[in-house]
């Protein structure tokens, strides 16, 4: 299970409503919130746990969709758990190189001069 600690900003003034909105996300555990004034922001210690890196990821969007966060920065993270069930053939990660070789093949062509019929320009 993949676990990550992580600091939300949030603008000073909706912090308290940030860190509300958190705590209505699944896989969202709220350790609390401080405003700092000197800095302007309001810092919310957070961790996520899910079963699978995709749905961190999930996760995060959900998060930085509320309004009044800044930003999410990760300070910790722990894969091992999913790395160990992917070794064992438990889990099949997606891929998240689809399409990688499609674009190496148009970087090709440009850096060729080529267009998408292969004709030099």
């Amino acid at each position: 299970m993949p676990i990550v600690s992580c600091v939300v900003t949030a603008e000073p003034d909706k912090g308290f409503q940030v860190e509300r909105a958190l705590l209505d996300i699944p896989g969202v555990e709220v350790y609390g919130g401080e405003l700092k004034e000197k800095d302007n922001a309001y810092y919310i210690i957070v961790v996520l746990d899910a079963e699978r890196y995709e749905e961190l990821e999930e996760i995060e969007k959900k998060i930085k969709e509320i309004d009044g966060v800044l930003q999410l920065a990760v300070v910790e993270a722990y894969f091992l758990d999913e790395f160990e069930k992917i070794e064992r053939g438990e889990l099949h990660p997606g891929n998240p190189f689809h399409g990688l070789k499609r674009a190496e093949k148009k970087a090709e062509k440009m850096w060729f001069g080529e267009d998408d019929e292969g004709e030099e320009n």
